[in-house]
């Protein structure tokens, strides 16, 4: 199962780090995307297993001002 997620604010300041908790229903691994928009980077700060799926905190950094 591939889902991706997309946050409802997409602007962030240069040098600002944006976190986000996604949960994927149905699921046993959560990974960051290899490629992104120029400006952007992801990381997964921590994963956990939930009663149905998985559930992780995401950290966004935020290089150069950028629409993502």
């Amino acid at each position: 199962m591939n889902t991706t997620t997309t946050p409802a604010a997409r602007f962030g300041w240069p040098g600002q780090t944006l976190e986000y908790t996604v949960r994927v229903e149905d699921a046993d691994q959560l990974a960051a995307p290899q490629t992104l928009d120029e400006g952007v980077s992801v990381r997964v700060l921590e994963t956990r297993t939930v009663a149905d799926g998985v559930e992780a905190r995401v950290a966004v950094v935020v290089s150069e001002g950028a629409l993502y």
